[in-house]
């Protein structure tokens, strides 16, 4: 063999390490994260936060139709779970639920949030019969598997991955990256600083320093700023302006991320591995990161279901629930945003 021959095969060969080092070192840091499997979930009986005898304020929902399945080649969803879990190894109801849409077809990213007291219909699944209740509820009955038939059933739209974030991940995902700057009005600080009159409610801490206007956050602050259910910047004190801020510091850490090194974003993954639970395998991680890498979005749209004006309030079993004017508008309105077609049932 030649000498040219024996330094190509040298080079060949050290690269061909690498990209094995590599592979199984991504592998390695990937197997950190907590895994559900399909078809391994327990179910468990329906039941509602709150059940009283109290009359209804609507008794017949028109719930109209959501017709097929809607999916699109190039755009995948992925389901976001917040939840505080009380128990050990125990599901709670999802306290937020946001649909991060990966659009390769339109180089685009977006975030939907899904308001948890939204009544909806659960299906029948796994044997169990279920009725219709919140939203949030899915997921305490029947984790990912449950949760995603809901919104498939409901929005004619397809989950095609779940991602669970516990809120102490939250938390260390803001510190890893240095914390983060976020704009405070008037209410919101009050509350946070426990000077409030709703500051003893839900998530509402007393931290010191905060003003009116531009704030850099720590992680623990960060948090309680995503959880306040309150206050809202139109002053309106209910679960909107949570969902709003929430969108908020996701584009927030997304704008400071997003042209940081793949060593920073290593150390923010490493940092958070641990309270992520997913039901994709490490090749699905690789794959939509490597996609949503390669978008090169500059930002991620929002979107909130039911949108403002669109909805009801109402009172189903003594519960506070949010009813669409129209299931056919906000579904198709869903997917508009999402896919950018419409579903034939609002046609």
């Amino acid at each position: 063999m030649s000498k040219v021959r024996k330094v190509v095969l040298v080079i060949l060969t050290v690269l061909a390490l690498m990209v094995i080092g590599a592979y199984a070192f991504l592998q390695t840091q990937l197997g950190k994260i907590n895994r559900v499997t399909a078809g391994e979930t327990e179910f468990t009986t329906e039941d509602f936060d709150v059940d009283t005898d109290e009359p209804d304020t609507i008794n017949d929902v028109d719930w109209g139709s959501s017709g097929k399945i809607e999916t699109e080649e190039g755009v995948v969803n992925i389901l976001l779970v917040g939840q505080d879990t009380r128990v050990e190894g125990q599901r709670a109801r999802s306290d937020s639920m946001i649909i991060f849409t990966i659009d390769n077809n339109n180089k685009r990213m977006g975030m939907t949030s899904i308001m948890r007291d939204l009544y909806v219909q659960i299906p029948d699944y796994n044997g169990k019969s279920y009725s219709n209740n919140k939203i949030n509820a899915a997921y305490a009955f029947g984790g990912f598997e449950l949760l995603d038939a809901t919104i498939e059933a409901n929005f004619g739209i397809r989950i095609d991955y779940n991602v669970e974030v516990d809120f102490e991940g939250f938390k260390d995902i803001i510190d890893t990256i240095g914390g983060i700057d976020v704009r405070l009005n008037e209410a919101e600080v009050a509350y946070l600083s426990g000077n409030s009159q709703y500051s003893g409610k839900g998530d509402g801490n007393a931290f010191s320093g905060l003003q009116v206007g531009m704030n850099h956050l720590d992680g623990a602050e960060a948090l309680a700023y995503a959880r306040i259910r309150y206050v809202r910047t139109d002053t309106s004190h209910d679960d909107f302006g949570r969902t709003e801020r929430q969108r908020t510091v996701i584009q927030t850490v997304f704008q400071k991320m997003k042209n940081e090194p793949w060593t920073d974003l290593l150390a923010v993954y490493d940092s958070v591995a641990g309270d992520l639970t997913t039901d994709m395998n490490n090749d699905e991680i690789l794959s939509l990161a490597l996609t949503a890498y390669n978008i090169g979005a500059t930002s991620i749209d929002e979107y909130r279901i039911p949108e403002d004006g669109a909805y009801s309030g109402e009172s189903v079993r003594g519960m506070s629930v949010l009813v669409p004017t129209s299931w056919d508008l906000c579904r198709a309105n869903l997917q508009e945003f999402i896919y950018g077609k419409s579903s034939n049932a609002a046609q």
